[in-house]
This record gives C-alpha cells, structure tokens and sequence, in this order.
C-alpha cells in the first residue's frame, strides 16, 4: 500500500493521529493478506507525497532540515504500523514480532499512477504544475504544495501563472527565437500557438508542425510545397535551415524557462525548495535515500538513472556516494539517452585483441496515418439576387418567408418574419434564419435542415393556408422547412395539398392516385420571374405547356411533347406513324429527328 502523507497537511501542521489511524488499517490488512502467521508477516508499505509536504513547509529537499523533516514522518509510520502489526500478532498468538519484518518501503510506478503523480519515497517532486482530468479533457493547473509554497514566501500567484504559461518563451531563444521567426513571416497568432505548445510540454519540432501552424501558412507564406508535406516525416524546422543542433539548443531554452526555479520573481530561498527533479543531483537523492533508511529500519529498492554518457569510473562513483550515505540497497539504471553505447569486453587471452559488441538495429514497424483537414469557405450570395417571399398563416400566426438564391438556383439563404409577435420570439426566428443562412452558404446541404427540423412539435401549430402545397404543419419550423423542401428539392411527400386532410402527418398522393392534368395555358413569366430583377426584359415572355400530363408523370411520348417546325416554325410537329409531321403546314420537315419528349 501507498499513502499520501501530503493530504493530512493543513495550515496548522501534520495531522499525526489521522496519519497514524490510516496507517494502522493498512498495516492489519496488509498483515492478514500476507497471512499472519507465529513469526509475523513482512509487508510492503510505502508513503507518498513526502517531497511535496517539504515543499508545502517551505524546505529544500537537498537541506539537512528537509531530510530531518522527511525522516521524522518516516519514523511516525514505522512506529505505527509496527505497534497495529504486534497488536495483531499478540492476537493470533504471535507475540514476538521481528523488527525487520513490520514495514518495507518502496518506489513503485503503479502507486504513484494512482495516488495522481505524486513521488513515492525518496523522490523529488513531479513539479510545480499537476494534471487534472475532467469530462472535457485534462487542465494543468497549479500543485497544492506550490500554492503554499508561493504563500509562504509571499510571491504573487500571478506572476508564477504568467511565467509558467510560458509568455514570452522565444523572445530570447537561440536559433528559433521571434525575431528570426518573424523575418520568416509568423505572425503573432502562429507564435502564440507554439508558445502555447511549448509551454505545455510539447517538443520543439511538434510545436512547430504543419498541422498546428495550419496547411494554408506553411503552403502560402512558407513556401512549403504539397508534395513535401505529404512526406510523413517533413520537418518543417528542418525545411527553414535549423537543423538538430540548433532545435536542441531552443529546446533547452525553453525547457529551463517552463521551470520555477527560472522565475525572476522568486527569491533565492523559494528557487532552492521549488526546484524539480531534473534539477536536484544524484547526491542529494542518494543523502535523502539514506536518511529515509535509516528511520524505517528497512531498505528502499531504489533505482537511480545514470547520467548521459557515464563511464564506468561514474558508475563506480555512485556507488560510492551511496555507501557514504548509508543507503543500503541502490540499483542504478542504464543512461536513458544513450541506446547505442558500445560497450568493450576485456580480452580472452593476454594477446588477444579487444573486441567490441556492436549495437544491434532495432527495426519496427512503423504505421503512418496523415490526416488532412481542409478549410470550409464561404461562399457568399451575389449583391443582386433572385428569391421569392411566400406569406402563410401557421395556427392563427402569420410567417413570412423570405429566400436568397446563387445565380444557378440553389438556396442560399432565409428571412423569417413573424407577424404580432413578442420581441423576444421574432429576435430568435431572426437569429435562427441567420445561423442557417451561414450553414448554407458553408455548402451544409439543405436536405440536412430538413431532415432535422421537419415533424418537429410545439406551438404555434394547426392548419397552414395561405400556401398551395402545405396545409397544416405541426410547428413553424416544420412548416418552414416543408415549403423549402417542395420548392427547392421537389420533395412532394412532405407536402400535404388535399385541403380535406388538416393533419400534419398527411403526405402527398401516392403513384396510384394520380389524375390526369389538362394541358395548362400558355402563362406570362412575369408571374414567376421578377419584373424588378429581370428589369423588364421578362415583359414579352410567356411559358409555354408541355403536353397534358401532370409533373410527375414519365416523359417520353411524342404526342404529349411537340417539336418546332423547321419550315414553318410551329411548335405543332407530332408523330404520325413511324415519323413527324407539323399539323400547321403539313410538312413532313423533322421525319426521324427525336421527339424533344
């Protein structure tokens, strides 16, 4: 088990009796899981968030008086869960309980997953900031420890907030700082968002990559062309002539900026306890190791990286400091950043030559997905546009709509007018045709809006008149978006035209109660055409019939669909038999043409 010794902290100091009363309860838990027996039973028990309680009480972690702190806590535990274990043991029968058996402590990766971060044992502090998970993501806020840290020392909490933010992080960075940036064209927008990235933790070359600058600024105004950036592994610092060195060299400029210790608000006193673990040495862990050994009376399996590049002499001196120290058990780790160390073998024979153990390449399997995103333009209605106003009553509420259409035909936008209305009501409808308005001309089709707004229910609602297609609606929306949906998608079975059935569920006729239609007259195109739009060149047009058969019906009969005459110019040629002849002047002009049916 693991406890976090930093939630019994308060302003008034450690709460020992709530610490010692969670520790006895683990201590009898782990004790009977392990199967208390006559000689007692070793168990593991660890405590956490040591290093952020001497940072909440204001103590270096490398000082004698932290690693005193740190140990008198340490002793507490012992000394509770020894007393809660030879209780039990006295209690099955078991009174004599070895020393060395009641409390071994640990650094355990798992336990500090779950106690949120916190360091186990010995080890330094994860850092002034801490990750919060909420349903909407995760928020870096600051660590309970820095808040009464930053308390203590009366530093402003807004100048550590604006610090750790990272303001300001490439105004003199090396290499990549903002004005070679931007000689380069970045704005402030682009040097915000990587300011924002680095400030976060991400790496220099991720925060300066083309999906998070955008495609349209490193295509338009870096030059970056599409074929390189469909390269899965295009380097845009690379691209721009920084190469490794030179992004390292950034990198640790900001890496050393995202740290408190950097703060030039913070006094000298408040840098030495806020320093993270990257910047504490190996020997004060190794001071801190020993020092928490020798209070819990049981050694801490501990690991300890070895710095990048180590020789064996290094190794070796570590090992030393650790004996100096009185840390009894230590294992040191191989350096992280260096894979590919050669190490040399001594010789089989005195005469023999050095051998060296080649590195082995590591091959994986690499699976590259590019994801595109492509910016949405909007594509906006021409000054002077066609449309039509069509004015209804919905259940005693008068609605005028108003469209907008492109010059091909297609919708464009709306215009919801509500007649002795609230203000409140008409300012929504208003709003309401805007934001579809917007979704239209950004390419939303409108079978969308139809599908989503149409049999939508609430008042006003009731019989529609006023309108030749609807006659009853079961909302304003759903009357509005039928009439769009007959007008500009001829979808007739969202219409309801029989005036006898005044419900809102009723659709169109089916295909087996279709009636005959007789040939329309010849109609002027002012009554569908707008004299003002088309400025009087519409006055002397006139729409022609088609032929008998209603809108639905099939096309393709000659004799429903006349052609014009090549010799007389009527429109009266029909088939007679097997070909084509003008009822106006009987030519057979247009034998085998196609009918324009």
């Amino acid at each position: 088990a693991a406890l976090n010794v930093e939630a019994f902290l308060s302003d008034a100091g450690l709460d020992d009796a709530g610490l010692a009363a969670l520790v006895r309860i683990w201590a009898v838990a782990l004790a009977l899981e392990a199967g208390m027996g006559p000689v007692g039973a070793h168990i593991a028990l660890t405590v956490a968030g040591l290093s952020e309680m001497l940072v909440h009480r204001g103590l270096a972690y490398g000082s004698d008086e932290g690693r005193a702190a740190a140990a008198e806590v340490l002793a507490k535990v012992r000394e509770a869960a020894r007393g809660a274990v030879a209780e039990l043991a006295t209690a099955l029968g078991a009174p004599n309980v070895p020393e060395t058996q009641v409390t071994a402590l640990y650094e355990d990766p798992e336990h500090s997953l779950r106690l949120g971060g916190l360091s186990l044992g010995a080890q330094p502090w994860g850092g002034p900031v801490v990750a919060s998970e909420y349903a909407d993501g995760t928020l870096s806020t600051l660590a309970r420890a820095t808040l009464a840290a930053l308390g203590r020392f009366g530093v402003e909490l807004e100048v550590v907030q604006r610090h750790l933010r990272g303001e300001g992080l490439l105004a003199n960075a090396p290499h990549l700082g903002r004005p070679t940036l931007e000689a380069l064209g970045f704005t402030d927008h682009e040097l915000t968002l990587i300011e924002s990235d680095l400030a976060a933790g991400a790496p220099m070359r991720q925060a300066f990559s083309a999906g998070r600058l955008g495609e349209g600024f490193v295509r338009d105004v870096l030059g970056v062309s599409a074929e390189a950036l469909a390269e899965p592994d295009f380097d845009l610092p690379g691209f721009m002539g920084f190469g490794d060195v030179e992004v390292a060299a950034a990198q640790a400029h900001v890496t050393a900026r995202r740290g408190l210790s950097a703060c030039p608000a913070l006094p000298p006193e408040a840098r030495a306890v806020l320093r993270t673990a990257e910047e504490i040495g190996a020997d004060e862990r190794l001071a801190m190791i020993g020092a928490l050994d020798a209070a819990s009376c049981a050694p801490f399996l501990t690991a300890l990286a070895a710095p990048a590049a180590s020789t064996p002499g290094d190794i070796e001196g570590l090992y030393r400091a650790a004996a100096a120290h009185r840390v009894q058990a230590l294992r040191v780790a191989a350096p992280a950043e260096d894979p590919a160390a050669v190490l040399e073998l001594p010789p089989a024979e005195e005469d023999a030559p050095r051998r060296r153990l080649e590195p082995q390449p590591i091959v994986a399997e690499r699976i590259v997905e590019r994801v595109v995103e492509r910016e949405r333009a909007r594509r906006k209605l021409p000054d002077r546009r066609k449309g039509y106003i069509q004015k209804a009553t919905v259940g005693g509420h008068k609605v005028y709509l108003h469209t907008g259409e492109y010059d091909e035909g297609a919708l464009g936008e709306i215009f919801i007018d509500m007649h002795k209305e609230g203000a409140a009501f008409r300012s929504l409808m208003n709003n309401f045709a805007i934001a579809i308005s917007i979704g239209l001309q950004y390419g939303v089709p409108l079978e969308e809006f139809v599908e989503a707004f149409v049999y939508t229910r609430f008042e006003p609602a009731g019989p529609v008149t006023g309108n030749d297609s609807i006659r009853s609606a079961t909302s304003i929306l759903d009357y509005l978006f039928r009439e769009l949906a007959v007008s500009y998608l001829d979808r007739q079975d969202l219409a309801n035209a029989d005036p006898e059935e005044l419900h809102a569920d009723s659709l169109g006729r089916g295909e087996g109660d279709r009636t005959t239609l007789e040939p329309p007259a010849a109609t002027p195109a002012t009554l569908f055409v707008s004299k003002g739009f088309a400025r009087g060149a519409a006055d002397n047009l006139i729409i022609l019939p088609v032929g008998g058969r209603d809108r639905q019906s099939p096309p393709g009969r000659a004799d429903e669909a006349p052609d014009v005459c090549a010799d007389c110019g009527a429109l009266a040629v029909r088939r007679k038999g097997a070909g084509l002849v003008c009822e106006a002047c009987g030519s057979p002009a247009g034998v085998g043409r196609p009918s324009a049916g």
